[in-house]
């Protein structure tokens, strides 16, 4: 198959699993947006899932990038990822299946779908449409939603990562929630609540603020996007942030506003930690649950608390950004460990019960709202 009529199956929906968008419409029509008489449903959550697998030259032969210490870096990722989806992410997948209930409206991944790292569009095309067919068929009958995250568009070439999963992603989220989606940055409605969608590799905060500005009467708006809202923790990667990398205080500040202004919950991955984190300022408040699911040993398995308290955010790094931060702070929680989620939303709150590794109890549960 040629490269152009690659893209035209993708982009139309006829690559994506051997069905038809309508198709794949009619499997999930059931279970949107209703919801129970006091507005409640439950959402199934799964941070980062790094696809992969082995021999590298599945997905990966023709890799390599000018940078000869980061392509290493990059290499040991591989084996971390084949390895992990040899031993723990169909245990872990199978767990969050259970998880799925008459009540589930939804199932949110939180981005980096796949590795990424390919050599060519072909390959990378065929490595999204394999990550997102082998996590629906864990749920066969609910929406999947995900997000573009920093590995989704990170190949030999970035431009050509990011030119597939333009022409893969957004066709295949108009099939699951049946709205048309045209980008990576979009919104849907579930009952009385909002969510919007943000690709933060490529901020477009106008698009954003417009997303957020007409659904004024949202009972709940759920931000749903990669990277963290809030500086992470860490003294390597703590500017991976919304514009935390770009070093745009006044977009930063911007956003944040008009986040905390709607009360934002903002449900992220990245970090390969669940943390949660309260946040009041900017005339309102935002709430972050950040979750992951690359459970990559038997003790990320387990949930241990590494820190908590608004005082220890930011002690590991130590850089002066935090401090912007940290005054409004008044719940924080960092843990290494990975899992599913399963979120419920009702009239009465919004709660996140944590379930690390395979677990059938759940390990805690985290009040949003």
């Amino acid at each position: 198959m040629d490269r152009r009529k690659f893209l035209e199956l993708s982009a139309s929906g006829l690559f994506l699993s051997g069905l038809s968008p309508e198709i794949l419409a009619m499997h999930s029509a059931s279970r949107r947006g209703r919801c129970g008489k006091d507005g409640s449903y439950s959402v199934v959550m799964l941070g980062d899932t790094h696809y992969d697998t082995a021999p590298e030259s599945v997905y990966h032969e023709g890799y390599t990038i000018a940078n000869a210490e980061r392509e290493a870096a990059h290499r040991k990722e591989f084996v971390r990822d084949a390895e992990m989806w040899e031993k723990y992410s169909p245990r872990l997948l199978k767990r969050a299946a259970c998880l799925v209930d008459d009540d589930t409206r939804l199932v949110y991944q939180t981005g980096d779908i796949i590795q990424g790292d390919t050599g060519n569009i072909e390959t990378h095309l065929r490595m999204l449409d394999d990550a997102f067919r082998r996590i629906k068929a864990e749920f066969p009958d609910v929406p999947l939603v995900t997000v573009a995250g920093n590995h989704d568009v990170r190949a030999k070439d970035d431009a050509f990562a990011r030119e597939a999963y333009l022409n893969y992603m957004p066709a295949r989220m108009s099939s699951e929630l049946g709205v048309q989606v045209d980008s990576s940055d979009f919104s849907f409605r579930v009952g009385p609540d909002a969510f919007v969608v943000i690709d933060f590799n490529k901020p477009d905060d106008e698009k954003v603020a417009s997303l957020i500005a007409e659904a004024p009467d949202a009972r709940y708006l759920f931000v749903l996007i990669h990277c963290t809202v809030f500086p992470y923790d860490s003294t390597k990667y703590f500017r991976w942030y919304y514009h935390g990398k770009d070093k745009n205080p006044a977009a930063r500040n911007r956003m944040r506003r008009i986040l905390a202004e709607n009360n934002a919950i903002v449900l992220c991955g990245h970090t390969h930690t669940t943390e949660f984190l309260d946040w009041y300022g900017d005339g309102g408040r935002i709430t972050q649950m950040t979750m992951n699911s690359v459970w990559r040993d038997e003790s990320t398995g387990i949930y241990d608390i590494q820190s908590e308290g608004p005082e220890q955010y930011g002690r590991k790094a130590a850089n002066p950004v935090f401090d912007e931060f940290r005054p409004g702070l008044k719940a924080y929680s960092r843990s290494l460990a990975a899992g599913s989620y399963r979120m419920k939303v009702s009239d009465r709150g919004v709660t996140v019960d944590f379930y690390p590794g395979d677990s059938a109890r759940a390990a805690h549960r985290f009040v949003l709202r």
